[in-house]
């Protein structure tokens, strides 16, 4: 990022820094296409994994218009899916949510008995952010593949944390992005496979192969595609070194809060990741009470400035109000030290304490 900095030069331009700015934009680029396991020239970059998620679905779906207007989605998307299709629904496009079970989970014959003669485009992200969830990806893109429609995946939070291999897979396109990977926010991609037509989201340049216009953010994608590069190294070991810390959290939540719930697929799942509720218990007031420790942890429902709602990923799964808004997201990586886990279950009883909710020891 340093290097992109002081290079300074537009990646459109023919002179010294904007070759120099060039290179590094490639080596970015290349960096990304390891990661997801596809080619240099199927990487598109972004501004982050919203518009890469936007760019799909109305990119992906205004060429095929022709064959039909339905789209399918599953009910767990993220909120850049689900918006733009609401969008799109007002311009006429008519879209099918696919429910989940009490995990998460989408049942890939569900997918398939809701394709029609009119179905276009069908996007069921790999892993849900909220609850650590990971979906059949292979088997719901084969199943969508067979009938000749196109399939989106948002790989946003499973990047860097299960292998991809795209290639391997009948896939159409998918979204990336740099801040989950430990790189800079405001970057991200979108992976598509040769041949698939697309519509710009941007247009007045010629930038990204003339498919997304706009001047390069080439400090943010340098920094992406570093971190792209680190955790392409760390991913053969990252399950080995954060699955203990995981059985290490549960133990430990469940011997000082007995009625502590674990959202998401108990197996298919993230490592390196919990979601947690506690029932009755105010999550918002407890990330803040842990965030006064020295303790990082995410807020498991949407935070408005009027209100904490209840997520529509934990609603979507049947759970109720009391759990859904007592739920918060641990993350922890490879660098992560079982200390820190200690740590963090000596401070959780007092933040209990502090918020109201008492816990509750077997």
């Amino acid at each position: 990022m340093e290097e992109a900095l002081i290079s300074c030069g537009n990646p459109s331009s023919l002179h010294a820094g904007g070759r120099a700015a060039a290179l590094l934009l490639r080596k970015a680029r290349g960096q990304v296409a390891a990661l997801a396991g596809v080619r240099l020239d199927e990487i598109f970059f972004t501004a982050g994994g919203t518009e890469s998620n936007a760019w799909a679905l109305r990119g992906l779906a205004e060429p095929a218009r022709g064959r039909g207007k339905h789209l399918i989605l599953s009910a767990v998307e993220h909120l850049s899916v689900l918006q733009t299709a609401r969008e799109m629904e007002k311009e006429g496009w008519s879209v099918t949510l696919i429910p989940v079970d009490r995990t998460g989970r989408v049942d890939p014959s569900a997918v398939e008995g809701a394709l029609t003669s009119h179905t276009v485009l069908v996007s069921v992200q790999w892993a849900n952010p909220e609850v650590g969830t990971l979906q059949p990806i292979a088997e719901i893109a084969r199943r969508v593949k067979s009938r000749g429609v196109l399939f989106h995946t948002d790989a946003v939070a499973a990047a860097g944390r299960v292998s991809l291999e795209i290639a391997a897979l009948p896939i159409d396109a998918v979204s990336l992005a740099s801040g989950p990977l430990g790189g800079p926010p405001g970057a991200g991609a979108l992976v598509l496979r040769r041949g698939v037509r697309i519509q710009p989201l941007f247009v007045g340049g010629t930038q990204e192969e003339g498919r997304r216009a706009g001047t390069e953010n080439l400090v943010g994608l340098a920094g992406f595609g570093a971190a792209a590069e680190r955790a392409a190294k760390e991913l053969p070991v990252f399950p080995g070194k954060v699955l203990p810390l995981r059985e290490r959290l549960v133990r430990g939540i469940l011997k000082l809060v007995s009625e502590a719930v674990f959202n998401g697929d108990p197996t298919d799942r993230l490592p390196g990741h919990l979601s947690i509720s506690f029932p009755g218990a105010d999550a918002e007031a407890l990330v803040l009470a842990l965030d006064r420790e020295g303790v990082s942890v995410g807020l498991g429902s949407a935070c408005s400035s009027k209100a904490v709602k209840a997520s529509h990923v934990l609603k979507a799964m049947g759970v109720g109000d009391p759990q859904a808004l007592g739920t918060v997201t641990l993350t922890w990586g490879p660098e992560t030290a079982a200390e820190e886990v200690d740590r963090f279950l000596e401070i959780l009883p007092r933040a209990l304490d502090v918020i109201g909710k008492e816990p509750i020891r077997k």
